[in-house]
């Protein structure tokens, strides 16, 4: 008989596989978003996320077209901001019950947002 343990790891998810520093860069935009220019957690509450499919590719044209690597409001790699764009709709995704074809005619089809400059957005609650 033997006294080596057994931990059943069969069909578990492999947490140990995620590059961990690479996803500081996007924390730290998290960070901007939810202290500097939103509120915590604000993009869950952004009713329509077809913004977020045009960020994406913002910062990926600002990246590998245009040679800047870092956003000039954030100071934050172009990277991370990608990275979080795609983050917030893939979460978007997984909490939706809507089928893919019309979710994501819904993305691409978003009202025009900004008719006006709301200057409350800016006012923070201490």
């Amino acid at each position: 008989m033997s006294d080596a343990g057994i931990k059943e790891s069969k069909g578990k998810v492999r947490w140990s596989l995620v590059p961990f520093d690479a996803l500081e860069p996007v924390v730290r935009v998290l960070e901007y978003g939810a202290v500097t220019k939103y509120a915590m957690d604000n993009w869950k509450n952004v009713p329509h996320k077809g913004p977020y499919m045009d960020a994406i590719v913002r910062h990926w044209k600002k990246y590998f077209i245009d040679g800047e690597e870092c956003d000039g409001e954030s100071g934050q790699s172009h990277l991370a901001h990608l990275a979080c764009d795609v983050l917030f709709l893939l979460h978007d995704r997984l909490v939706s019950d809507v089928p893919f074809d019309q979710y994501i005619a819904q993305l691409r089809e978003y009202p025009d947002y900004v008719k006006h400059i709301d200057p409350n957005k800016f006012n923070r609650q201490a």
